[in-house]
């Protein structure tokens, strides 16, 4: 008994501050389309072939889903519901990616990065919105098996200790937020782009 209680607090801890990162990442990236308009704009563009005027309005509907789905993972309740939103946003990314991809479009800008460099679309953007996808649904998956669990929340929220389990999950969603960035930087490298997608 005392077993299963520990894994699902574990769980609970992971499905947490997964959502946590996954909520941060969007925000910044929500930010991102805000601060630098036209740069998402063309990105939108770009990657769906829209006319400018029709471009722009993807990149606000992209900017609404990523607020959405930061402000849904964000509310236990709604957890499963904004990891599902996550999870469709960096799917069409991932489409919208591979569809460049396949007809040659390789130098599109597809304003995934927060700085300003500009790379080619490769097997590393596209790694990046399925691993991306693929933890959004992990954080849906753990949240509709917590349906089921009792009391690990309880074992987490002890007494006095509610205030440091929300600090340690603000500090690993920032943790996981600035290794991401570290890892887009990385790649911006070049060399170790060599084996992509040709």
């Amino acid at each position: 008994m005392a077993a299963s209680v520990s894994i699902s607090a574990v769980l609970e801890l992971v499905e947490i501050q997964l959502a946590c990162f996954l909520a941060l990442l969007l925000s910044v990236a929500a930010l991102h389309k805000m601060f630098w308009r036209s740069r998402a704009q063309r990105a939108a563009s770009e990657l769906t072939g829209l006319a400018w005027r029709g471009a722009g309005m993807a990149a606000s509907l992209a900017t609404v889903s990523e607020i959405g789905a930061a402000g849904l993972l964000a509310i236990p309740a709604y957890r499963a519901s904004g990891a599902l939103l996550a999870a469709s946003i960096w799917s069409v990314y991932f489409a919208l990616i591979a569809r460049s991809i396949v007809i040659g479009r390789r130098d599109v800008d597809c304003g995934c990065s927060f700085g300003a460099a500009h790379r080619p679309l490769g097997l590393f953007e596209l790694l990046r919105c399925a691993s991306l996808s693929l933890l959004a649904i992990v954080v849906a998956a753990l949240c509709f098996a917590s349906a089921g669990r009792d009391g690990a929340s309880a074992s987490l929220a002890g007494a006095g200790s509610g205030a440091a389990i929300l600090i340690s999950e603000a500090l690993a969603a920032a943790a996981m937020l600035a290794l991401y960035a570290a890892l887009d930087h990385v790649m911006a490298l070049g060399p170790l782009r060599a084996g992509e997608i040709r």
